[in-house]
């Protein structure tokens, strides 16, 4: 008996580590590749994008967002307005957020997945990779936009 609780025991603990170290991890799929994702990132990057225009980018700390265009691309039977997310920052083999170095700063690629059948690109693509553009300045970007700024 105490070997069962032990075994139990074990196996609970050993769970909750291994939960521990790949919380915010997860796998996205774009163009039906599977791509490895975080969306445990610095805080600086949570929060709201937005500009001129009634678009903008909402990443909420769970990993959900929102990505609502400044001009949807309409077709017949596609009236989206705002598409539902779930996003994640690219991560390498080594689960580290792949970042480019950029004479501005850094470009961080990311993937957003529509959790509705909503979608991208006139509701023909159910995933979009883009761009969060951070300044030597502090200043982020989205690069799918051409004004949205972090707020």
């Amino acid at each position: 008996m105490k070997l069962i609780v032990s075994l139990l025991l074990l196996a609970f603990v050993s769970s909750f580590q291994i939960n521990s170290v790949n919380q915010g991890h997860r796998i996205l799929v774009h163009e039906e590749s599977e791509v490895n994702t975080t969306f445990h990132v610095q805080p600086k990057f949570y929060g709201k994008y937005s500009g001129r225009k009634e678009g903008f980018l909402l990443l909420n700390e769970d990993g959900s967002g929102i990505y609502k265009y400044d001009y949807s691309f309409k077709n017949q039977g596609c009236d989206v307005q705002e598409i539902r997310i779930k996003w994640g920052f690219i991560v390498d083999e080594s689960g580290k957020t792949v970042r480019f170095e950029r004479p501005y700063g850094y470009s961080y690629p990311i993937i957003y997945e529509s959790t509705t059948e909503d979608g991208f690109k006139g509701c023909t693509r159910g995933s979009l990779v883009d761009y969060l553009l951070v300044y030597k300045s502090g200043k982020i970007t989205v690069s799918s936009s051409d004004d949205w700024v972090h707020e």
